[in-house]
């Protein structure tokens, strides 16, 4: 059994649990921003049965015709993939999804705003998200984060949830946890060689609802 066949299960059980779990609509409109290989995109589409929309949106082709690939082979018509853009503002008219997914999208390293991306990317899914939406962040690589003045420090889950709060979103505690799949698709890591499904990271899922 290889790697991407226990991703595969994944996506199927556990991914779909995920969002089974924070989404309470039957037919959602999905955003995940940032959808690399689509993992989040393709579990999204097994929890609901292919009854959603999931808009998966990044800026690296190589990813989108990945997904639009995996995607045709698999007959999953309800995910849409499309082209992200550099200033990290969605193309999307206001009150438009019922969740936004930022996976893998909150880190200090990014040259454009100088790590405070995150601040637009929370204004653009306070803007498109349904009153009421659901806005799920799997932050990774808290100690690169920058803070409003632009300086490296290290961040906790409490400090990231209170930072987001502040932006229009209130915390709902949820015991989930997400993967970081970067590894899996990773030249450099498959060339390493010995990465296992095990060994891939885990964190904590931070959910919240738009007030």
């Amino acid at each position: 059994m290889s790697i991407f066949d226990d991703v595969n299960k994944w996506e199927k059980e556990e991914g779909a649990d995920i969002f089974s779990a924070i989404l309470d609509v039957s037919d959602p409109v999905i955003l995940d921003y940032g959808c690399g290989a689509g993992n989040y995109s393709f579990a999204a589409s097994y929890a609901f049965g292919q009854k959603c929309k999931v808009y998966a949106v990044d800026i690296n082709k190589q990813c989108l015709d990945y997904v639009s690939g995996k995607a045709k082979d698999e007959k999953f018509g309800c995910i849409i993939p499309a082209e992200g853009r550099e200033d990290y503002r969605h193309d999307f008219e206001d009150g438009f999804f019922d969740l936004v997914i930022y996976a893998d999208m909150f880190h200090g390293e990014e040259k454009t705003y100088n790590g405070l991306h995150r601040f637009v990317m929370l204004e653009e899914a306070k803007r498109t998200l349904k009153n009421g939406g659901i806005l799920a962040v799997l932050p990774f690589h808290l100690s690169n984060f920058r803070d409003k003045d632009k300086k490296k420090c290290k961040y906790t889950y409490k400090k990231l949830i209170g930072e987001i709060s502040g932006c229009g979103f209130r915390y709902i505690e949820k015991d989930l946890q997400g993967i970081h799949f970067e590894k899996v698709y990773s030249p450099y890591y498959q060339q390493k060689g010995g990465v296992t499904f095990e060994s891939l990271e885990r964190g904590k899922l931070l959910v919240f609802e738009k007030e």
